[in-house]
Order: structure tokens, then sequence, then C-alpha cells
């Protein structure tokens, strides 16, 4: 009898969830709801986190400085997620045709190692540090690994001094990453 008031309660708490949309959870941040995954984000202090401006691009959502916008913001920090299929099967698959595909965009540019950051659910993101020489631009990329896909966290600025001014609100952003179970 226990379990089945949990599992109603439980399901109650679930219903009123759009399957593509998401949910402010009090103080532990947004629910996203997204094929083979559920998980939480919090935006860091000072950040906007809006799901709607990056919606075309194939993002799940976006931050940007208070103050600003998606569009004119000179640092912001977005997330997506990648599923794992027959040519990638693994998160450091997706990693390296991730770093690939930004190589052949220019031969000057450069990707660095990173130390990986811990998130909420005590998982390691693997980072990696990406410098596009022919546009001046400065990323910090997290990759997540899950069981059926990889959630991408990244950090992109125009300016050197604003990505090391954001570089807190990046590895707050991936702290505050958490899956939730899915349920069936």
């Amino acid at each position: 009898m226990k379990t089945r008031v949990v599992s109603i309660f439980l399901l109650f708490l679930v219903l009123p969830l759009s399957v593509s949309g998401q949910q402010r959870d009090g103080t532990d941040g947004v629910i996203f709801f997204r094929p083979d995954i559920r998980f939480i984000l919090k935006e860091p202090d000072g950040w906007v986190l809006d799901s709607k401006a990056g919606a075309t691009n194939e993002v799940d959502a976006v931050l940007y400085p208070k103050g600003s916008s998606w569009k004119d913001a000179v640092t912001v920090m977005y997330a997506r997620v990648v599923h794992k299929d027959e040519t990638q099967k693994t998160v450091e698959k997706v990693v390296s045709d991730d770093i690939a595909d930004f190589l052949k965009q220019s031969k000057d540019s450069k990707v660095t190692d990173s130390p990986s950051l811990p998130t909420r659910d005590k998982k390691q993101a693997i980072v990696k540090v990406f410098f596009d020489a022919q546009n001046k631009n400065y990323e910090s990329v997290a990759f997540i690994d899950n069981a059926k896909v990889v959630v991408i966290i990244a950090l992109s600025s125009r300016t050197k001094a604003d990505y090391d001014k954001a570089l807190p609100a990046f590895r707050e952003l991936v702290a505050s990453y958490f899956e939730v179970a899915l349920f069936g």
C-alpha cells in the first residue's frame, strides 16, 4: 500500500509537466524533459536561463548575463543534448567528433584539455577548451556522459577577459547539473 501511495504521488508530480518543456524546481533549478533524459540546471547568480531563445538552434537552454540578451551578450552559455548512435556510441567519440569538426573550420584554432568538473549527481564532466582563431572566440565545453545521450554545457565569449571572468559561472552551471531518473 505504501508503494502504491508513493507511485500515485510521483505520478501527480510528473503529469503536469510537458514532455518537451521545462519546469522550475524551487531553488534546485530548471528541469529539462528531453527524449531519453531528464536533467536539472540552475543558472548562476547574475545569469538568465532561457530555454526559448536557443530553441531554433537545437540548443536546449541558453544563458546570458542579466542586463543583456542571447543576441547581444559578449559571453553566453548554452546546453544541448547529443544522442548516442551507431556513429557515436561513447562520450569519448562525441568529444573526438566535436574536436575534429571544430578543427576543420580553421587550421589555426586550438583545443586543449582542462580538468574534469564534478556535477551535482557525482558525475565527472570531460572539459575541453577551444580557441576559434578565425573568429577570436574562446570556449570551455563540458561533456557529461549519460546512458543514451551526452549533455553538453558550453561557455562562449568573444573576448578573453570576459571569458576568464565567466569561468566561475561556467563551473557553477556544470556543478548544478543533475540527471533525474526516468520511470519505466
